[in-house]
């Protein structure tokens, strides 16, 4: 939906499903019942998430391009972002680091990068489109100087193919890679470091390429939203595209009893990687939950743990966990994208007893909740 300038919606990677077929399912049953909701007399922008599956459809098919085309036009939708970031099956019993292959290393990830932009292109939407995509690889994979640089050409080679879909469509995609905990790029001086040094030496580069600002990501590390977006700004790094999420916050890592309340949410499909900051400012890093069920005495004393686990943006928490609500609102508040898309993909791994206490345990209306409370922000 339009608020002025601004483009919302949210990922429909909320609703599982792979193939084609089944991503037209939900923009009929799921999508637009949530338009119905909070926007039945205006177009309503989606964040489209396309795999692998249903892009190489597309790709091999104009037939059921258009189809899709027509689909969004009679529901009233139209396609303002993509998220790229996930290449296989997002609802796999267990995701875990799968979901950042293939990686920048890889010649598929462009592959897979252009067949969405093809296709993004081609539905009803605006001039200016983005699509968000892992940053980098899994640091377990590869790290340094040459990983950097192999996966520095393969985003060159994404910049050059947008270039020419630009060329021959007037739509202008550019793909914004999303820092995460345990990538390429988890903080914003990674990423100032990694654009600076690898990627804004063509015009490509500085025109297609840019950053998603991910608002769990960045408070997992207790960054100051608007500082970091300043910094960004100054470095000429364009933010294309903001996903507005909430992250966990335990503010008493000492106390057995709020553990185990994040503990809850241990679950095994998606990593769920946790920071925390001591009281000197320092951070520790652990990879998943299931690293801290006897935590070190360093846990214990830290000043506050985050958690890497989307919960409805609007949710303040429930006493003994809180959450970064204060974190997203200061970011897009600051955020100089026009493209804001509400990400909260875990609903279906949420403990059941705390998604029943979410909006009755009701996903249509804590979807439409979350684009409430955005839009007040916004507004």
């Amino acid at each position: 939906m339009r608020l002025g300038d601004l483009h919302v919606g949210y990922c429909t990677n909320v609703h599982p499903g792979e193939g084609l077929d089944a991503i037209e399912g939900t923009l009929v049953r799921h999508v637009a019942e949530v338009k119905r909701r909070v926007s039945p007399d205006a177009p309503f922008g989606l964040g489209l998430r396309l795999g692998n599956e249903a892009a190489a459809t597309l790709d091999a098919d104009p037939a059921r391009v258009r189809a899709l085309a027509v689909l969004c036009e009679r529901e009233g939708f139209y396609v303002f972002t993509v998220n790229g970031f996930p290449y296989g099956d997002f609802a796999a019993d267990a995701v875990k680091a799968a979901v950042y292959a293939p990686s920048w290393l890889e010649a598929e990830r462009v592959a897979y990068t252009l067949r969405l932009a093809r296709a993004l292109a081609a539905l009803p939407g605006p001039a200016e489109r983005t699509i968000s995509t892992v940053s980098g690889c899994f640091r377990g994979v590869a790290t340094g100087d040459e990983a950097e640089a192999r996966m520095a050409g393969h985003l060159r080679q994404a910049a050059e193919g947008l270039a020419d879909i630009a060329a021959a469509t007037g739509v202008r995609v550019r793909l914004c890679l999303e820092p995460e905990p345990w990538t390429t790029l988890e903080t914003t001086d990674d990423a100032l470091r990694f654009f600076g040094r690898r990627l804004q030496s063509t015009a490509a580069e500085r025109d297609f390429l840019g950053l998603c600002y991910d608002c769990c990501h960045q408070a997992l590390h207790f960054e100051d939203a608007a500082d970091s977006l300043a910094r960004l700004a100054d470095a000429g790094v364009v933010v294309g595209k903001v996903q507005v999420s909430s992250a966990l916050h335990l503010a008493t890592p000492g106390d057995p009893e709020a553990r185990a309340a994040l503990l809850r949410f241990d679950e095994p499909r998606y990593l769920h990687q946790v920071v925390a900051r001591r009281r000197d400012g320092s951070l520790l890093r652990a990879l998943d939950l299931p690293d801290l069920r006897d935590p070190a005495p360093e846990w214990l004393d830290a000043e506050a743990w985050r958690c890497h686990f989307h919960v409805p943006i609007w949710w303040r928490g429930d006493g003994r966990l809180g959450t970064t609500r204060a974190e997203w609102e200061a970011a897009v508040r600051a955020a100089p994208s026009a493209h804001l898309e509400v990400e909260t993909y875990t609903w279906g791994v949420i403990p059941e007893r705390e998604r029943a206490a979410l909006e009755g345990g009701d996903l249509h209306a804590c979807v439409a909740a979350e684009i409430a409370v955005l839009c007040d922000v916004l507004r």
